[in-house]
């Protein structure tokens, strides 16, 4: 654990000084979030503007999943996301020899060796998008709460990594899986709104097949007051499911690779 600890702060530092070489970078992103929030938040006006309620969730309690929604894709394009199109890219080119070939289990590895710093900006935004909504709604949040609330935030970032590597693994038996990230964006992007207003069919694949809801509506319902304990134990327990199985899936690949030399 602490020589992980260690390897991912060095991976930070040269991620940061790597960014910092293309600080212009910084004014794009700035740019491409502003835009991608506005007219979300537009979008949000007008929908508002027709009723007061959405499947009983009001304005700036939506508002406040879309906040956590932004956090968590975030963290996606900070992290996750460059981690995994590296590890498909390593596996493509036979590249990959060299993570197996490190004192360090190849997991941790290449899920903690690439970071895109700026995407860090999403991040700061959902989280004012967030606390503005909180503002809004006048919620008076325990400390109980915000420790609830952080805990299915961390779970709900878990269950992403855990969806989006399930899905690179594919990659050890088929090459090329792009296609399938591109369905998994369109269909994630459900997330941003509440799962209680989509039919019963896509209810389904959106807590059991792509658990947005857990990963998304759980960590807002607890932040603004709607605390279900019940959902809450059901999120840790399809978590640690889909951890266990994406362990279990790791370790077969491992086995199925076999080398840019054999």
């Amino acid at each position: 654990m602490r020589r992980s600890i260690v390897l991912a702060w060095q991976y930070l530092r040269l991620a940061v000084m790597n960014e910092l070489q293309y600080r212009i970078n910084f004014v794009i992103q700035i740019f491409l979030t502003a835009i991608s929030l506005v007219t979300a938040l537009v979008v949000l006006s007008l929908v508002y503007a027709q009723t007061d309620s959405l499947g009983g969730w009001s304005r700036y309690e939506l508002q406040a999943l879309l906040g956590i929604y932004t956090i968590l894709s975030g963290v996606v394009r900070t992290s996750i996301q460059p981690n995994i199109e590296r590890l498909m890219t390593d596996i493509q080119k036979g590249t990959f020899d060299y993570v197996l070939v490190k004192p360090i289990d190849a997991q941790v590895q290449i899920s903690i060796r690439e970071l895109r710093v700026w995407h860090c900006i999403d991040i700061v935004a959902g989280a004012a998008i967030l606390l503005d909504a909180l503002f809004r709604l006048e919620v008076s949040v325990t400390f109980g709460e915000v420790l609830l609330f952080g805990l299915t935030l961390t779970l709900g970032i878990v269950l992403i990594y855990t969806l989006w590597l399930l899905m690179a693994c594919i990659a050890f038996w088929v090459i090329r899986v792009d296609n399938i990230f591109e369905l998994f964006d369109n269909i994630a992007s459900a997330g941003r709104l509440p799962v209680d207003i989509y039919p019963r069919w896509m209810r389904i694949i959106l807590t059991y097949i792509v658990p947005m809801a857990f990963a998304v509506t759980v960590p807002a319902e607890v932040i603004i007051g709607r605390i279900n304990l019940t959902n809450v134990g059901i999120q840790a327990a399809v978590t640690l499911g889909f951890f266990l199985v994406t362990r279990i899936v790791w370790n077969k690949a491992m086995v199925r690779y076999s080398g840019a030399s054999a």
